[in-house]
């Protein structure tokens, strides 16, 4: 029998084990209630963001058409190639066969396999028959994801008006560029549920969002024109052995921009292999002094405020001093009495600066501005450049003798254009633009501003100054056959970019500018040719290029003529003129 103290002893251990696995139950219960409630979710979310991935869904963006409904920029299916490189069997196989497919150096994938990431890209935007070709090869950790590619159907046409887009399809350039929150629409997104080894899980892909795909627009741009335009101005930059050049058409009652190219090109489609400098659009980003061609301007002025008309005499000299500068003309003459419209005609500088000293210094400028040449034209294109007039507190003694020529005062091609435009359609300025049309939000409207700049009386006087311009002084290499033309020839020395002052030796802009019917316009054009050789005036340089599109687009167009056709002799003598320079057209 066991000794009677020994039982309390043994009843305290139960005790004490008793308590010590309630206590752990306890532990493992209020653990688990932790685990389940309060850090569950926590928990849950690194579990499936160890095994998912967020993957964008690109949207597809939308097309851009011309005026006519032809394709300008559209996007094409394709895939994305990625890889897996922990699940790549044999990675220098892997990389020999990509290449065999896709192109490329085997080093290069090789080096992309290699890298310690869980997914990396191959290739993107591949060509559907090229990925399918390796889908084919069943390669272990080698993926495909949809894609779409961005394709420009007619290489270099309108490129700098296109632009292009980026790897990611965000526009980078251009009309893409400046167009971009429209066409590129709302990526969606994918989660991919993938196993130990990253492999995506069959089945198991949830979609987050869909991608909204972008809308597609319609551009004013005439593909046949912009066709016509590049042919003739890569003809005349090649024939006058010039630097570059530019041309832009527009519809002077509307804004709208019928064409608009530059040289030198590039092919958007690999404008990673292009030189930069061709991406310059040129009639919008770049100025030069307008020279002769804004000698327009300055008689609209004065025949605006009623200081003189078209057939009021002035006695000119052959020179004239004006604030210790003399100022010569572009071909030594006698002392003439002339017309304004003679002024214009001959262009003039000695006549330019008397017109422009009778209206005064504030009330050219005021003009000028009037005119849209101290601000932006507001073209809906980015980066477009504003030319420079600077307030008369800043002229010279000496700039009343320059700036009414044009010299002392830039301006990019398209603020002529809208300037020039304004004595086309009646005074007013326009807004040019290149959007004509939402098709996929046709309740939204477009509304492109005008303002007055002259009365339609002026503008009336002043078509028919520039009409003498081609048919009696030095436009007469702009005439097209059948139909009255109106325009002005510019000839501008170059500015120094070499930090001095004063002007290029040897470097000239030629240029022409006019609209076609005179009386009742359907197109304007501007043509300058860059640094041309052998020749250096706008109406033997760029005015038998004005002339030759002009033609074009009439018959484009379908404008009827306006004039009796000129007959064989008077077309021949016109075109041996514009070849030779030995016309008018070689004073300017």
């Amino acid at each position: 029998m066991a000794p009677k103290g020994r039982k309390p002893q043994r009843s305290t251990r139960y005790v004490l084990l008793l308590t010590a696995f309630v206590l752990f139950l306890g532990g493992v219960g209020a653990r688990l209630i932790y685990l389940q409630l309060v850090a569950g979710p926590a928990y849950a979310a690194m579990a499936r963001e160890q095994r998912s991935r967020e993957m964008d869904v690109p949207a597809r963006r939308g097309s851009i058409y011309d005026r006519e409904g032809e394709p300008l920029a559209v996007s094409m299916e394709a895939r994305d190639v990625y890889a897996v490189p922990s699940t790549v069997v044999d990675k220098e196989a892997a990389a020999t066969a990509v290449a065999g497919v896709l192109g490329g150096t085997a080093e290069d994938y090789l080096a992309k396999l290699n890298k310690d990431t869980p997914f990396v890209y191959l290739a993107r935007k591949v060509e559907v028959e090229r990925a399918d070709a390796l889908k084919k090869l069943d390669l272990a950790g080698i993926g495909f994801q949809d894609d779409a590619r961005r394709v420009y159907p007619s290489n270099e046409l309108a490129c700098q008006v296109l632009g292009f887009v980026g790897i990611d399809d965000i526009g980078l350039a251009g009309v893409e560029k400046y167009y971009d929150s429209i066409l590129a629409g709302t990526p969606g997104k994918v989660i991919a549920e993938k196993g130990t080894r990253g492999i995506p899980i069959p089945g198991g892909v949830s979609v987050q969002e869909d991608a909204v795909d972008g809308e597609n627009i319609v551009l004013t741009i005439d593909k046949d024109i912009q066709y016509q335009a590049h042919v003739e101005l890569q003809a005349a930059v090649e024939k006058w052995g010039a630097k570059g050049g530019s041309v832009l058409v527009m519809d002077p009652n509307t804004g709208a921009i019928l064409a608009m190219a530059s040289t030198p090109t590039f092919d958007p489609n690999k404008f990673s292999t292009a030189d930069a400098k061709a991406f310059r659009n040129r009639p919008i980003v770049d100025t030069y002094e307008p020279g002769s061609t804004i000698k327009s301007l300055t008689a609209a002025a004065v025949i605006e405020e009623k200081m003189f008309t078209p057939e009021s005499t002035f006695v000119l000299p052959p020179t004239l001093k004006v604030g210790g500068r003399t100022i010569h003309e572009s071909h030594p003459r006698a002392q003439v009495t002339w017309s304004l419209t003679d002024i214009v005609t001959n262009s003039s500088n000695v006549g330019a600066v008397k017109l422009g000293i009778a209206l005064g210094e504030d009330r050219l400028y005021d003009y000028f501005s009037r005119f849209g040449l101290t601000e932006k034209t507001g073209v809906d294109f980015p980066g477009e450049a504003m030319g420079w007039l600077p307030p008369p507190s800043q002229w010279s003694a000496s700039s009343i003798g320059n700036i009414p020529f044009g010299q002392g005062v830039s301006v990019t091609p398209m603020q002529l254009a809208r300037a020039l435009a304004s004595i086309a359609n009646g005074g007013e300025l326009v807004t040019p633009h290149f959007l004509q049309a939402l098709p996929d939000s046709p309740d939204k409207t477009l509304v492109w501003p005008k303002k007055r700049a002259i009365s339609a009386e002026t503008a009336a006087e002043m078509r028919s100054v520039l009409s003498a311009v081609v048919t009696e002084g030095t436009g007469s290499g702009a005439r097209v056959t059948g139909y009255t033309v109106a325009g002005k020839t510019g000839t501008a020395q170059k500015a120094r970019t070499d930090g001095e002052a004063g002007y290029a030796q040897g470097k000239y802009i030629a240029s022409f500018s006019g609209f076609v019917p005179a009386e009742d316009p359907a197109v304007l054009i501007v043509v300058m040719i860059d640094e041309p050789s052998n020749s250096i005036f706008g109406g033997t340089v760029a005015a038998p290029t004005f002339s030759k599109l002009s033609a074009y687009c009439m018959e484009h167009l379908k404008i009827p003529p306006t004039t009796v056709k000129a007959s064989s002799s008077e077309a021949s003598k016109t075109a041996d003129d514009a070849v030779t320079g030995e016309s008018q057209s070689d004073k300017d």
